[in-house]
């Protein structure tokens, strides 16, 4: 727990967000104890936890996507029908981003996590998620031209 608690949660809050982080920290921490008798490789050890911690937050983010979600609505810019695009330097930026990422599928939102917030490269995020290369890098820049049509406000 010392050694890994806080990548795990980082981990998390970047995949499921800081309401749900915790709760998948303690889940990764209580099953990484239970399960670690049957780590084969000691040197796997991190590519093992951050396997599990994806798994338990694409489980969650799977179960979050079937509750009722609500729709938020887009300012318009004055009266013209143009959704508006935050500027990166306004205030609410980072609050924009953060809700551009929560809209995303878990799975594309774990490619994003693991490769801009775990500093992962694509390979490493394919073998994290047990999908092929080519996979990762489809849900990467599906990701990326979702959050640059939602942050710019079009469908």
């Amino acid at each position: 727990m010392d050694r890994h608690g806080q990548a795990i949660h980082r981990l998390a809050v970047a995949i499921v967000g800081p309401d749900d982080a915790a709760d998948v920290t303690q889940e990764v921490l209580i099953l990484a104890w239970q399960r670690l008798p049957q780590l084969r490789d000691p040197s796997r050890e991190t590519a093992w936890l951050r396997r599990v911690v994806v798994n338990r937050c694409l489980d969650r983010g799977r179960a979050a996507s079937r509750r009722v979600r609500t729709i938020p609505m887009t300012d318009r810019n004055a009266g013209l029908g143009h959704p508006v695009a935050p500027e990166p330097s306004a205030p609410g930026f980072d609050l924009a981003i953060d809700a551009a990422l929560r809209r995303l599928p878990i799975e594309q939102r774990a490619v994003i996590a693991l490769h801009y917030a775990a500093d992962l490269r694509i390979v490493d995020v394919a073998d994290a998620l047990k999908v092929p290369v080519g996979t990762a890098k489809s849900r990467l820049a599906a990701a990326l031209e979702r959050l640059r049509r939602d942050l710019r406000g079009t469908p």
